[in-house]
């Protein structure tokens, strides 16, 4: 079935079927993304308090200062 029979037919459908259509194809397209992102081999940065060391200190402070200004 080429794209133009495709076109055809999805358009020839009910509203309703186009919106499952729709859905399918996002929901396809967005797992396709999430596998193309993780390579194999790539190193992932993992942000632990070793490498923040004054981050608890820093979120106290922001949520001291949110707390006053509410």
């Amino acid at each position: 079935m080429s794209i133009v029979e495709i076109i055809h037919a999805v358009r020839a459908l009910s509203r309703s079927e186009k919106f499952q259509i729709a859905q399918m194809l996002l929901d396809d397209l967005a797992k396709e993304e999430l596998l193309a992102a993780f390579t194999e081999g790539h190193v992932f940065p993992i942000y632990t308090p070793e490498y923040a060391p004054d981050a608890a200190a820093q979120l106290a402070q922001a949520l001291m200062e949110e707390g006053t200004s509410s």
